[in-house]
């Protein structure tokens, strides 16, 4: 074995986590670090560009193109379910939008036995992510971070729209969702510098890999996690046709995402022991909450037609159009090729019941129709909102295709399967409707495109999520911290009796945070390394 095959710390994944993750490990100069990546470098502008990543999805040049199972829960429907497979992971080709949660998610954590995990607590990692240059009346916010985040310059008028109309229906317009208050509207706040997308990858790994201690492999498929005596010694990739090994000094570190690092673990041994049994997998560790509790904000268009004297960006789906974006954005980084999906937000409660917000709801200048299984812009001017659940109570899973690496795992997603998340799906859609009447707004709304005026019981309602509710690809929760039988991580991040094992990524997450889960990811993989440089 090479001398360069043998590393203090092994990183599976070069994702939102494991970037942020390489690059704190790093810092001190006194341990060796390979990260490993089954995707390709961020080179391209697919994914330096906000608006390539509409182009990412489905590419597998940049995405793992997973498949749901049909959900039962849903018309037996299947989804895509678009994952970065290229360095930065998910976020070079997520819509960049920056948003922590709120307090009472991490609170909930810690009060579940999850030791260190508290709002205080993990606080000072997302501000020391961040390189915040919004404004704030709270001292909650980084402003010397490796991350910029910036409010959207430029939003399109209707974005501001939505925001006035929100406040005329009782939802207030907040300087900043990050703050101490998540409920109310706003503009969003985007991982972006001048226009261009700021990564995980453009942010720490880059910075990490200047120093002589970091290598990072990519086009490197792990095949497993070399486990002996219920200790991990190393992992086992394929890279062109090739298998190599690589050997962990002190720990491997799972950062491979909700559905990567669960499908790792029970390819590895460790899992549902039934499960593995059936696939021919040895068990090494019976860990029955590897790939349970999948948790996923289930969300749903609400599309508007716009008046004919107002552009959106579906007009610019034509060759004129890329090009009048493309040189504006290259002008000063902005206009439609330097747009998220998403150009506003709402946090609100879908009842007077809820303490705190439980349903975000995320504002584009734009339309789509659905033709079959196909999403399609519309052709004259649009906008639409998109509700999703914050605290979904459904819960999905990830199980194994096969005993192989190379098949993708089986992904049961049972998005409505309570059905109080079709309630709060329901009180969003209704209050999106007030929104579009608001005085702020009706002047541009012409007339409900989808669903239409004709969808008004609750029969109705419950009707089209069957048919068209889906994921807003925000998986979490896989391998879940805590301390009881379902628990696959301890508050260490430590997997349960296996030695020298971590996961630090989304799916540790006992419950899901409210909205975006991009900077959640990064804090987690922040404070992995702190727990990791401890125990070192």
């Amino acid at each position: 074995m090479k001398p360069t095959d043998e590393f203090d710390y092994i990183i599976v994944g070069a994702g939102s986590a494991g970037c942020v993750l390489a690059d704190r490990l790093s810092q001190n100069g006194r341990y060796t670090i390979a990260v490993v990546e089954a995707g390709g470098p961020d080179s391209s502008l697919v994914v330096k560009i906000p608006a390539g990543a509409m182009r990412a999805s489905g590419n597998p040049d940049f995405d793992w193109c997973y498949m749901s199972e049909p959900d039962p829960t849903r018309d037996e429907r299947t989804d895509a379910w678009p994952r970065g497979r290229v360095v930065g992971g998910s976020s070079s080709t997520n819509g960049q939008l920056w948003v922590r949660g709120q307090a009472e998610d991490y609170d909930a954590w810690s009060a579940e036995g999850n030791s260190g995990w508290s709002y205080d607590d993990v606080l000072p990692y997302f501000k020391d992510l961040e390189n915040y240059t919004g404004a704030s009346t709270e001292d909650l916010r980084g402003t010397e971070g490796p991350l910029h985040v910036e409010m959207l310059r430029k939003p399109h008028q209707l974005s501001s729209a939505f925001v006035a109309a929100a406040s005329e229906t009782g939802i207030p317009a907040i300087q900043d969702y990050n703050g101490a208050n998540q409920e109310g509207a706003s503009i969003v706040q985007v991982t972006q510098k001048r226009g261009w997308r700021q990564s995980a990858s453009k942010a720490f790994l880059r910075r990490a890999l200047k120093r002589n201690n970091v290598e990072l492999i990519v086009n490197a498929l792990v095949l497993g996690i070399d486990i002996e005596d219920k200790v991990a010694r190393g992992i086992t990739y394929s890279s062109d046709g090739v298998t190599k090994s690589l050997r962990a000094r002190q720990e491997v570190i799972l950062s491979a995402g909700a559905i990567g690092s669960p499908q790792l673990l029970m390819l590895s041994g460790v899992g549902p022991g039934e499960h593995l049994q059936e696939l021919g997998i040895d068990v090494v560790a019976d860990l029955p909450g590897v790939g349970q509790n999948l948790q996923e904000h289930s969300g749903i268009w609400v599309v508007q037609e716009v008046v004919d004297s107002v552009r959106t960006v579906n007009q610019d789906y034509n060759l004129m159009g890329v090009v009048r974006n493309g040189l504006r954005f290259l002008i000063d980084g902005t206009g439609a090729a330097a747009s998220p999906p998403a150009q506003a937000t709402a946090f609100i409660r879908s009842g007077p019941r809820e303490a705190t917000p439980d349903v975000q709801v995320l504002f584009t200048p734009l339309g789509y129709t659905i033709e079959g299984q196909d999403v399609v812009p519309m052709s004259s001017p649009a906008m639409m909102c998109v509700p999703t659940v914050c605290h979904p109570d459904s819960r999905g899973e990830i199980k194994l295709s096969s005993a192989s690496a190379t098949d993708a795992p089986l992904i049961f997603p049972r998005l409505l399967s309570d059905d109080r998340d079709s309630a709060r799906l329901q009180a969003a859609c209704e209050w999106v409707r007030k929104v579009f009447e608001a005085p702020s707004m009706k002047p541009y709304a012409k007339s409900e495109q989808f669903p239409g005026p004709q969808v008004h019981s609750d029969a109705d309602w419950r009707e089209l999520f069957r048919a068209a509710a889906g994921p807003v690809f925000h998986v979490t929760s896989t391998c879940k911290m805590g301390s009881g039988p379902d628990s696959v991580v301890d508050s260490s991040l430590r997997v349960r009796g296996i030695e020298r094992l971590r996961v630090a990524d989304a799916s540790i997450m006992p419950r899901i945070t409210s909205g975006n889960t991009n900077a959640p990811a990064m804090m987690i993989g922040a404070k992995a390394a702190d727990l990791i440089l401890q125990k070192a």
